[in-house]
């Protein structure tokens, strides 16, 4: 694997992943790829909406995303991702899919949810895309996902849009988890966020970052 690679796998280490999938075969196949491509990647797979509400129940904090088959028992995914979405606010939830239904990403994200990834997506394609999301990214462009890495920014010193909505929280003088409950996703997503953040601007801390992007950006707060 690249350097470059290694350093993309190496921001998904104590990252929480739930798969839901009625199929045994691609899910623990899935799960076996993704666990032995990304070893920090802590992932776990059930086979029902059902089941992924009460493992969330019992272990809230374990996990940080939550990915849905569309085409689940008794209900479309998306239908349960809006579901498990309300009920558990702080996770944040995507949908896999192997239709070929091109109305699907745009019903995903008007439904608040943060990811649609096909099925057909190899193995590293898929962990660029999970990279994406534990910066506190979406990903519904599969050709940005797969061949720029999660680039395009659209603020100073290159931060993307959701860098740009923690900065304005953190100058409010927010903390992480209110941060997190204001953007619907996770503390750690958002301490992922700050990691990037800091990487980019090359900030020392979070008040220089906020200082730094004012200064660069008289309109971006």
């Amino acid at each position: 694997m690249a350097e470059k690679d290694r350093d993309d796998v190496d921001r998904l280490d104590d990252f929480g992943l739930l798969l839901v999938d009625d199929h045994p075969l691609l899910r623990d196949g899935l799960t076996m790829a993704l666990r032995t491509s990304a070893p920090g990647l802590r992932v776990q797979a059930v086979a029902s909406a059902e089941e992924a509400d009460a493992l969330l129940v019992r272990e809230a904090e374990a996990f940080d995303l939550v990915l849905l088959d569309y085409r689940m028992p008794g209900e479309d995914g998306l239908s349960a991702a809006q579901a498990l979405r309300r009920r558990h606010a702080h996770i944040a939830v995507g949908l896999m899919s192997g239709a070929e239904d091109n109305s699907l990403p745009v019903r995903a994200r008007e439904a608040g949810l943060v990811a649609y990834l096909p099925k057909s997506l190899e193995i590293d394609a898929l962990i660029t895309a999970l990279e994406r999301l534990a910066r506190g990214e979406t990903v519904f462009d599969l050709t940005e996902a797969v061949h720029h890495n999660g680039l395009g920014a659209c603020g100073p010193f290159g931060l993307t849009a959701r860098q740009m909505a923690v900065l304005r929280l953190l100058a409010t003088g927010a903390s992480n988890k209110v941060i997190a409950q204001q953007m619907g996703i996770s503390p750690a997503t958002v301490k992922n966020h700050l990691d990037a953040i800091f990487a980019k601007m090359g900030a020392a801390n979070r008040l220089q970052a906020v200082m730094m992007v004012r200064s660069a950006a008289d309109d971006a707060f």
